[in-house]
């Protein structure tokens, strides 16, 4: 197994959201993963992306430079905006009424993304809503496995064989992405781990640079499996400088090595990460109760580690020694 380097293209900024329930459609508006920091909705942003490529498509360029000359003078034109273009397909109108949805109570919410299905049953972002609004786990993955389906229906099975390994890169494939990733966590939360691995995995054959973060999610539940010889190649596979993938290697490497001066060459690099998760993982700091757990977090931060141990304690709990090892190497 490789020794990892800090610092990562691929890494989530800091304010990554601990993988969770999935979250209410108000949530869903203040949560930094999904907005980006200027009140700007997330399918606010997708549907620029979607205008952007519109704009594009209809000129007609000879080569590269011309078309980024275009877009130049477009932008400077326009303040730096992209036109909003109104909804014409019965698929973009109902992504509008789902956006609109995103913002609106829940009675309203759910008139919305009734439209919204009747616009376009394979609207997978309205079932996703629903799952983020149903009352209990089981409901809230039956919701996400038609989400799913939907997305499958509307994708066509052409895209998942020309396109595999570029989704994220697609606006059209980011619904069906929310649908697999809102579904796994749900699995995971419900103790189908099997499944949610399954998913998972499956996640990052569609986008191998993971711009989702599930790679966090699917490290854990290899470690849980003791499924260790998958959990050192998805470590091997990202150059990760985030304290969740430093102090998961250093787990594995005692799980596999014991007492070996790799394992001990990778907590060092996990203590340089992040001095505070030891505190948590060793109960010489408590844990805040999980409803006032930290929705964001910065690297190397106290918030930072809190996230971590919330979900990886039982992991080093599992593990005999480990705690013990830790301690003894912390200074």
């Amino acid at each position: 197994m490789s020794t990892r380097k800090k610092g990562n293209d691929d890494k989530p900024t800091a304010g990554h959201r601990r993988a969770g329930r999935p979250l209410s459609p108000r949530k869903r508006a203040e949560d930094p993963e999904v907005l980006p920091p200027v009140g700007f909705s997330r399918l606010d942003m997708e549907q620029q992306m979607a205008d952007l490529g519109k704009l594009m498509a209809d000129q007609d360029f000879e080569n590269l430079d011309e078309a980024n000359d275009f877009l130049r003078r477009f932008l400077l034109d326009n303040d730096g905006q992209i036109p909003r273009r109104e909804p014409g397909t019965p698929q973009e109108k109902a992504q509008e009424l789902v956006m609109q949805a995103m913002e609106a109570p829940e009675r309203r919410a759910r008139k919305l993304i009734k439209d919204a299905l009747k616009l376009d049953p394979n609207c997978a972002d309205a079932f996703v809503l629903l799952g983020d609004m149903a009352d209990n786990l089981p409901d809230a993955i039956a919701q996400f496995r038609k989400a799913v389906a939907a997305g499958e229906r509307g994708l066509g099975p052409d895209i998942f064989e020309e396109d595999r390994g570029a989704f994220w890169g697609l606006v059209e494939t980011r619904p069906y992405m929310r649908a697999l990733r809102s579904l796994a966590s749900s699995l995971w939360n419900y103790g189908e781990v099997d499944e949610a691995v399954s998913i998972y995995h499956e996640m990052m054959a569609l986008n191998p640079s993971d711009n989702q973060g599930v790679r966090y999610q699917l490290l854990d539940a290899l470690l849980l499996l003791r499924r260790h010889d998958e959990a050192a190649e998805l470590i091997d596979s990202f150059d990760d400088g985030m304290a969740h993938w430093a102090y998961n290697e250093a787990l594995l490497l005692f799980r596999t090595e014991g007492r070996s001066d790799n394992a001990l060459e990778a907590l060092e690099v996990a203590l340089d990460c992040n001095e505070y998760v030891p505190d948590y993982l060793l109960g010489l700091e408590p844990m805040p109760d999980p409803d006032e757990m930290p929705g964001m977090f910065g690297f190397g931060d106290e918030a930072e580690a809190v996230s971590y141990v919330f979900g990886a304690f039982p992991l080093w709990a599992a593990t005999p020694g480990a705690q013990y090892w830790l301690h003894e190497n912390v200074e």
